[in-house]
């Protein structure tokens, strides 16, 4: 996956300029930068949500799965509904489904309609929905925002050891610890508009 020389404004405000990142094809990158700095843009861009102004952008990825700063749930589905939303039908459809809600540790309420469950909750469910829908490519932009330590350290394994191999994940997050101990690579962005301070390769 490769910017290259990309650029992107919105009005007057120059988000990208000429901004070049290379990615891996597989493993854990973690990008860190203020808010306000181009990098939502940026996951908006190698996503498909979004096109840039100028430069190029190569994915080989046909299959993308994202977790948003917002949870976008259907509010008129279930917990397991919401997840059964995002996969082909199938007899193991619903255990599929049940297994990621169980994963997330929410197995339990997934008969809840969303605005039932607890704003953790509800991240969580956001969680569940992108990692049963799978992908190359799973971009999770502040995955974990809400939840707190032993949550976290609870869905950890099911995010970061399965599979991490055969697809890229790209983490979005302001907490540094935790993208050092999740990922492979180590992207620290500053801006706007949006440059590359720091890559660290384990």
């Amino acid at each position: 996956m490769k910017c290259s020389n990309l650029s992107k404004s919105f009005g007057n405000k120059v988000v990208l300029d000429n901004f070049s990142l290379e990615l891996p094809e597989r493993g854990v990158v973690a990008f860190m930068s203020p808010s306000g700095s181009g990098k939502t843009t940026l996951t908006r861009i190698i996503s498909g949500l979004e096109v840039p102004d100028g430069g190029s952008f190569t994915c080989d990825k046909k299959k993308i799965s994202a977790v948003f700063q917002e949870n976008r749930l259907l509010p008129g589905v279930t917990a397991l509904g919401n997840v059964m939303a995002v996969l082909k039908k199938g007899t193991a459809q619903k255990e599929f489904a049940l297994s990621w809600l169980d994963k997330m540790g929410i197995k339990n309420s997934s008969h809840l309609f969303p605005r039932q469950l607890s704003g953790g909750m509800q991240r969580r469910l956001a969680i569940a929905r992108a990692m049963a829908y799978g992908g190359d490519l799973v971009i999770l932009d502040e995955p974990f925002a809400g939840l707190d330590d032993a949550t976290r350290r609870s869905i950890y394994p099911h995010i970061f050891d399965d599979d991490r191999d055969n697809r890229l994940i790209i983490l979005v997050t302001h907490d540094r610890k935790e993208a050092e101990h999740l990922s492979d690579r180590l992207v620290v962005l500053g801006g706007p508009p949006l440059q590359v301070l720091e890559a660290v390769t384990k």
